[in-house]
């Protein structure tokens, strides 16, 4: 058995599915010209690039819309990756770098006959290594805490009036009324008094006097005979 690489769709897609890296330069989007074709409308048609650096696998972005994202870090240039390395194209489509068992016997393409008397001769392809490659670990986040339901907003209640020592005196108008009502009343009760005392003393004089019959002459006949008052 050897060894290869390859991307797995882990979310998205086509879950499960399988893109080898056999290529020194690859192309990610949902152009049906890219190498690996992902049909999803949150990738771009180019959407990012795997090619072969130097002793590894780097991947780079190409610009995408809703960027490209290696072990939870949005990336923009070049970057190294290793064997379990988590890529998200998006929010909706995730795939894994990892490590993959060929078998030798198989073969991708039937190789084209040789003419008489020539042999072709089948060169592996580089196998990239990973010994100088530093790894990257895969941030973990806390767990969500559940949050209690917001509690009734408290009703303030008014304090109780303070008094520094001293008894507020009470209000001075509504004492005043009934001093001012007792005066009314008192003029009226006098000015009565003295209309009575009035009346009384001119009935005096007129019967002293024995004025009725000049003052009242109508009255006195009415109630006292026509000869009453000549």
């Amino acid at each position: 058995m050897s060894s290869n690489f390859q991307l797995v769709v882990r979310k998205g897609g086509n879950p499960g599915q399988v893109f080898p890296l056999d290529l020194t330069e690859m192309y990610l989007g949902r152009d049906v010209n890219c190498e690996i074709v992902i049909n999803d409308s949150e990738i771009s048609r180019r959407h990012a690039k795997i090619s072969i650096s130097g002793q590894g696998f780097v991947i780079e972005d190409l610009g995408s819309t809703n960027g490209t994202f290696l072990n939870g870090q949005r990336i923009s240039g070049p970057q190294p990756m290793i064997p379990g390395a988590i890529i998200a194209l998006g929010d909706s489509t995730t795939l894994q770098f990892e490590v993959a068992e060929i078998d030798p016997d198989a073969t991708r393409a039937a190789a084209p006959s040789a003419p008489f008397g020539q042999t072709f001769v089948s060169t592996p392809p580089p196998q990239p290594s990973y010994s100088n490659v530093p790894m990257q670990s895969v941030p973990s986040y806390p767990p969500i805490q559940s949050v209690p339901p917001p509690m009734p907003p408290m009703q303030s209640v008014p304090p109780p009036p303070q008094y520094s020592g001293q008894i507020p005196s009470s209000p001075k108008g509504p004492v005043n009324k009934p001093a001012k009502k007792s005066k009314v009343w008192l003029i009226i009760l006098i000015v009565i008094l003295a209309v009575i005392c009035l009346c009384i003393g001119l009935i005096v004089i007129i019967d002293q006097m024995n004025l009725y019959c000049d003052l009242f002459p109508g009255i006195m006949n009415s109630f006292f005979g026509a000869g009453a008052c000549p």
